[in-house]
């Protein structure tokens, strides 16, 4: 099952890269989301989020930022809320 979000998330880098949901989906061990750039073209980006990582005591997951990855800066990180990733998902 996907659904759609409204969401927008920035990464750490100065400017930040701006992103929002596309897609979203529950897996066996996790959620995959679908991700596009909202501040410049750029081809969707698929990211996994483990159970593990949801399971963790803090209410945001870190993600490497993949436009910074690409450009080859470090230490960058897409922060997605918890609550905006399961949102409207069934358990698995």
């Amino acid at each position: 099952m996907s659904t759609p979000a409204a969401a927008t998330y920035e990464c750490t880098q100065e400017p930040p890269h701006r992103f929002a949901i596309a897609e979203r989906a529950r897996h066996r061990w996790g959620i995959l989301l679908s991700l596009r750039r909202l501040d410049a073209p750029y081809p969707l980006r698929e990211m996994f989020i483990t159970n593990r990582e949801l399971k963790m005591g803090y209410e945001s997951v870190y993600k490497a930022c993949y436009v910074c990855v690409d450009r080859g800066l470090k230490e960058t990180a897409i922060v997605l809320l918890k609550a905006d990733l399961e949102a409207g998902l069934t358990p698995a």
